[in-house]
């Protein structure tokens, strides 16, 4: 349904409004045409869609009938969101409610990642799409980390988010233990030069699962939480090179524990 709307005050626009700080608990905001389009693909429900005048006929037959399209000038668009959205389309969706951490025990996928403390919504960005490029969409929430529906992690993992499947880690140390009496492995990603290479540790997974755990950007994983895991382990670096941005690290990780089932 195209609503065509002139004045930027109107209250149905609420949601878009000053998108770049908006917080997206009560729902998040996609923006570009590619990631809109991603959305529409995926499961999660759209409330509505904001849209520069013009852009209609690209959406017509992409969306339910019900959904509220509303179509505007693009200087009274920019005056809503905040900032000038090139693209001309804004997409509001659910956010959908994280899983609990045991259904991650029912799936037993052969390798998921947890993010913990990670707050920097670019390397959570990067981290999810690498994660879906390399064929794994269970992630671990940790406390801390920033939600995945937050715009920029969305814009930045090119809407990977949108099929991913989320778990709460509120708890990391009760819940990972946990997982561990089920035979799930937890690899906790660390600097130590003492920790087992990444190659090695390819050797030891088991058919159980295992989960690979990426820390903070600065600070790296609470020295609890690697003593808790199965497994620590490192990346051989050069000697000039003491460290990689947790974005980096993370997707050669991935990479290299997804060498068996690529």
């Amino acid at each position: 349904m195209f609503i065509e709307v002139s004045d930027p005050s109107d209250p149905r626009l609420d949601a878009y409004r000053n998108v770049r700080t908006r917080d997206p608990s009560d729902g998040f905001v996609a923006e570009g045409s590619l990631v809109v389009r991603r959305l529409l693909q995926s499961e999660i429900p759209l409330r509505s869609l904001l849209l520069h005048k013009g852009q209609e006929h690209k959406y017509v037959d992409r969306i339910d009938s019900s959904t509220p399209v509303f179509v505007v000038d693009p200087h009274i668009g920019e005056q809503i969101a905040g900032y000038d959205f090139h693209r001309g389309v804004l997409a509001h969706g659910e956010c959908p409610a994280l899983l609990a951490s045991e259904e991650l025990n029912q799936r037993r996928p052969r390798l998921s990642l947890a993010l913990i403390a990670i707050s920097d919504p670019e390397n959570v960005g990067s981290l999810l799409r690498s994660a879906a490029a390399l064929g794994v969409h269970d992630i671990l929430i940790g406390p801390r980390t920033i939600t995945p529906y937050a715009r920029r992690v969305i814009r930045v993992s090119m809407a990977s988010v949108f099929h991913h499947r989320f778990y709460r880690l509120d708890h990391p140390l009760d819940q990972i233990a946990e997982l561990q009496a089920t035979g799930i492995q937890f690899a906790a990603t660390t600097l130590d030069k003492d920790a087992i290479e990444i190659e090695q540790l390819r050797t030891l997974s088991t058919g159980g699962g295992t989960v690979l755990v990426v820390g903070n950007e600065a600070q790296g994983l609470d020295q609890s939480v690697q003593d808790l895991c199965t497994f620590r382990t490192t990346l051989p670096m050069d000697a000039t090179t003491d460290s990689l941005n947790v974005g980096v690290a993370g997707a050669i990780f991935l990479y290299e524990l997804t060498k068996p089932i690529r």
